[in-house]
């Protein structure tokens, strides 16, 4: 099966990148990056310097994103170059050039039109970093925490229109919070049950299956990248976004 993956130039994508290489292993790899979630804007701090840590932990790896494509058997694509105009005609021809008989959306910063989503036969599936309806948007780890949850999840779900996280539901896959470890952990934690459900998805078309998708149930909640009065809130809950003592467990999370 010829799969196109879109995906991010952040940890938690690395980290995924570096399972479903192997996991889709048997299959024809394509691989887009976008180069950050969401529009240009300043973000508070403590948000920066998580994205600083995240860099350096990357930097830091055996395997930069070109070494995970180069594993995948295909070169890193991008749509920077044509000012992130992924719904454009380049950047529809560039997708469409891949041949995708399905497109996987990890973490994916750029949203994609009824253009795109129309071009693989199977459609497009996200992996989202959270339990939907619930929390949609960004950083549902953090609001869960913030909530005071006891468990975090990520949901795979159809995107079938350019809303954020709105398809229907294909699984969703909870684990406990742990609650002495930092935010960071908590959501890259997600994605070893996260690779699997992709790869149980894959599987399931790769055989013939036909998926039984439910549309979302509930009131949802959608949630952009929190203010400084909402990570005050949190750090007086005890919480961290990130802990430099759990690199070492980080990087035990990368195959």
């Amino acid at each position: 099966m010829n799969i196109t993956v879109l995906t991010n130039r952040d940890l938690a994508s690395h980290i995924a990148l570096s399972r479903l290489s192997d996991l889709l292993s048997g299959h024809r790899l394509s691989i887009f990056i976008s180069e950050k979630v969401g529009q240009d804007h300043s973000l508070p701090e403590p948000l920066m310097a998580l994205g600083t840590f995240e860099k350096e932990i990357i930097a830091a790896s055996s395997h930069s994103f070109d070494d995970l494509a180069a594993r995948a058997n295909c070169k890193l694509q991008g749509f920077a170059d044509i000012s992130n105009k992924v719904n454009g005609p380049e950047g529809i021809a560039r997708i469409q050039a891949t041949e995708p008989d399905l497109i996987l959306s990890i973490r994916f910063g750029l949203i994609i039109r009824e253009s795109v989503i129309a071009i693989p036969r199977h459609g497009v599936i996200n992996l989202h970093s959270g339990i939907l309806p619930d929390y949609r948007g960004v950083m549902a780890s953090f609001r869960a925490m913030l909530n005071g949850d006891t468990q975090i999840g990520s949901t795979m779900h159809f995107i079938q229109d350019s809303g954020v996280d709105t398809g229907d539901i294909l699984s969703i896959a909870k684990i406990p919070l742990a609650t002495q470890q930092s935010y960071l952990f908590n959501v890259l934690n997600l994605y070893t049950s996260g690779c699997d459900q992709l790869a149980s998805a894959v599987q399931q078309l790769d055989s013939g299956a036909v998926f039984q998708a439910q549309p979302q149930q509930g009131k949802p909640d959608y949630y952009t990248f929190p203010t400084e009065q909402e990570l005050a809130a949190f750090f007086a809950m005890g919480y961290q976004l990130f802990d430099a003592s759990e690199i070492e467990a980080i990087r035990a999370l990368q195959p």
